[in-house]
């Protein structure tokens, strides 16, 4: 409910929907989608311009001007696309319309149809490295998201089993590590985490340089490092509450590792700790790493969806 030139309305925002045929789609099927547009809001739409955005796109596939919209006027546009091949998680058929009341700046509307594809392991491709420390770890590659299925009893300590995916030799003393931990699914296990990592051989951290942050299931974020080059990870900072997706970020300057998080897509970043971690030496290993930490859920795993995962040199 809203007031606009004094009057009280129910609503101020017209209504958008997004429907699909076959209503089903499938992998690489041929899409029609229909956006139908209700304009039911008590005031014309100046200057109305729908956005069509297919599955996996991040602008408009097709900008269509709809001019001015009088009160209850009703449009439908379709565009034909297709399933993309080779995804999964959430898919979506997008329309998104912009317009002008009163003279204001743009209001809008958004609408998709949305499919859960699942995620199958299918292994990754270069220049990504997988490793494990627990014998039932799978992975995938699905466009910029990479999937961790793992078991592992636990990831600190003297224990330390997990799945990971790796860039060799790709931190080098000043650089960045990051990535979006988007889901962390298949145990009630509250202490399963993923998260992003680097050592000087991830594959064999008793080399050096480990450490790692990560998101847990339910108990927040944790910043683990080795502090005596023996490959367990010895120090702890973090705490709060979990929240999937967020956005980690180690920052190396030579032997220190600052760590932060973002829920904002990045926008901004609260910092967890800085650390120095004296057995770091040279470009490290950076990757991201998965366990579903279940000494006390004998048997569960868990599949952790990643996203965005870079590393950059600053």
């Amino acid at each position: 409910m809203g007031i606009r030139n004094g009057t009280q309305f129910d609503t101020l925002e017209p209504t958008l929907t997004v429907t699909t045929e076959p209503a089903e789609p499938a992998d690489g099927d041929t899409v029609t989608a229909t956006a139908v547009l209700t304009n039911d809001c008590p005031f014309p739409l100046r200057n109305a311009v729908l956005h069509l955005i297919d599955p996996g796109a991040t602008t408009a596939t097709k900008t269509i001007p709809l001019g001015d919209l009088r009160r209850g006027a009703r449009t439908t546009r379709r565009w034909e696309t297709a399933m993309p091949a080779g995804v999964a998680g959430n898919v979506s058929f997008t329309a998104h319309v912009v317009f002008d009341v009163d003279g204001h700046s743009s209001d809008c509307a958004r609408s998709a149809k949305t499919f859960t594809v699942p995620y199958e392991p299918n292994e990754v491709r270069d220049p990504y490295r997988t490793f494990a420390t627990t014998d039932d770890a799978e992975f995938g590659q699905y466009g910029s998201q990479l999937v961790i299925w793992a078991g592992g009893r636990d990831f600190s300590g003297g224990t330390d089993e997990k799945g990971g995916i790796l860039l060799p030799g790709s931190a080098a003393e000043s650089s960045v590590v990051q990535g979006k931990t988007v889901s962390l699914t298949g145990s009630d296990n509250p202490t399963a985490k993923y998260g992003i990592a680097v050592a000087n051989d991830l594959t064999a951290p008793e080399k050096g340089g480990y450490a790692v942050l990560t998101m847990s299931k339910s108990f927040g974020l944790e910043f683990m490092t080795d502090s005596d080059g023996d490959g367990r990870l010895d120090t702890w900072a973090g705490g709060g509450g979990s929240t999937h997706p967020a956005w980690l970020r180690l920052v190396r300057d030579g032997t220190t590792f600052t760590a932060f998080s973002s829920t904002n897509n990045g926008l901004s970043w609260s910092e967890i700790a800085s650390v120095d971690v004296p057995s770091a030496s040279g470009v490290l290993d950076a990757g991201v790493v998965a366990s579903a930490v279940n000494l006390n859920y004998p048997g569960t795993t868990v599949q952790a969806v990643f996203d965005h995962f870079s590393v950059e040199t600053r």
